[in-house]
């Protein structure tokens, strides 16, 4: 039963995808069905808020002439009073530069979309010529380098970006604390050589960190995100001393934090104190590199009835885990599928074994 809880929640923290459609994805020719909603995470409709109503209220038509933005296509949604711009099928940098130069009546959107575009490369600086979004979602696509002040134009707008599965070997971290409003970033499944953990220190809002499968060697530490619910660090390097998580590592003082998921990188050790301890968070070791579990640093994460996943991991299963097997029971917030050298689970163990530890 613990195993399918993990599974879904690992389903739950993937990059979000798009409006139902199928595609080929560009990178290995696969076929994708995507169903989530990258338009309904925003439908908080603006116009309960007066304040809030966008400059194109009332509106029947907002949308530039459909031929001055030719191949994009804009779409009102008169029901959300909302705008979104689809550029997937836009075959030049040159050509984008080009349409964002038409006449836009108005300029706050709440979409930028591109999926499945094999011709953008480059996301060139000062591309949107002044036209904000509040969603920049680029994805399967072939796009690797986002310029500086490339999204500029929505640095006050923008509360997710999005753009999972591309090429990226170059990102403006340096940029990100320019955008207040950001709650959701997703930069998975690309090929970055280095993310800086100190570039997301102080986005206030942020809520949902995704730096999976990029290989990327992670510097620095994660601090300050005092409404982070989830920070996906699968299959990345990280600059440790001896593969070893140091205290306070991940310290974002959110008492909202549900999941810290670290799959697949090699980690030897964790030091006592380095996450934050909330009350039911979920820490994924899955597939590292662990040979044991050290009290001092997971009790007080199983304490506070939190569950931690040791699947894949080398543990040698002798009296320094002993203590998950006290009166207090706390084995039974370690996943099953946590298994010794030998194969065997750890909940399978007779506790009788550790009677002499």
């Amino acid at each position: 039963m613990k195993s399918h809880i993990i599974a879904l929640l690992i389903a739950v923290i993937t990059c979000s995808s798009t409006d139902g459609r199928q595609f080929l994805d560009p990178q290995n020719g696969s076929q994708h069905h995507v169903y989530s909603d990258a338009f309904n995470e925003s439908k908080v409709n603006v116009t309960q808020d007066s304040r809030h109503q966008p400059e194109y209220y009332g509106y029947d038509r907002p949308c530039p002439n459909a031929e001055d933005i030719a191949p994009c296509v804009c779409t009102y949604n008169s029901e959300d009073n909302a705008m979104d711009l689809d550029c997937s099928a836009v075959e030049s940098e040159d050509q984008l530069k080009q349409i964002f130069k038409a006449d836009f009546q108005f300029k706050n959107y709440r979409s930028f979309i591109m999926y499945a575009n094999i011709n953008i490369k480059v996301l060139e600086a000062g591309v949107f010529n002044g036209i904000s979004f509040e969603q920049i979602v680029i994805q399967f696509s072939h796009l690797e380098i986002i310029e500086l002040q490339a999204l500029d134009s929505c640095y006050e707008t923008a509360w997710k970006i999005d753009v999972c599965y591309n090429r990226i070997t170059s990102f403006p971290f340096d940029e990100l604390s320019h955008f207040p409003k950001l709650r959701y970033f997703a930069i998975g499944y690309n090929s970055l050589s280095m993310i800086p953990a100190d570039a997301f220190n102080g986005l206030t809002a942020l809520e949902t960190l995704y730096l999976w499968d990029n290989h990327a060697n992670i510097v620095g530490t994660f601090k300050d995100l005092p409404n982070l619910s989830g920070i996906n660090l699968g299959y990345n390097n990280f600059s440790l001393t001896n593969n070893t998580i140091p205290t306070k590592y991940i310290k974002t003082g959110s008492s909202d934090l549900s999941y810290i998921n670290l799959f697949g990188n090699n980690i030897v050790s964790v030091e006592p104190g380095a996450f934050d301890i909330v009350e039911g968070l979920v820490i994924s070791m899955y597939g590292n590199a662990l040979s044991t579990l050290e009290e001092a640093t997971w009790r007080p994460y199983l304490e506070a009835q939190g569950y931690l996943s040791a699947e894949d991991n080398p543990l040698v299963c002798g009296c320094d885990i002993a203590w998950l097997f006290g009166e207090d029971q706390l084995l039974g917030q370690v996943y099953d599928d946590a298994t010794c050298t030998d194969g065997e689970r750890l909940i399978d163990l007779d506790p009788k074994i550790f009677d002499l530890c």
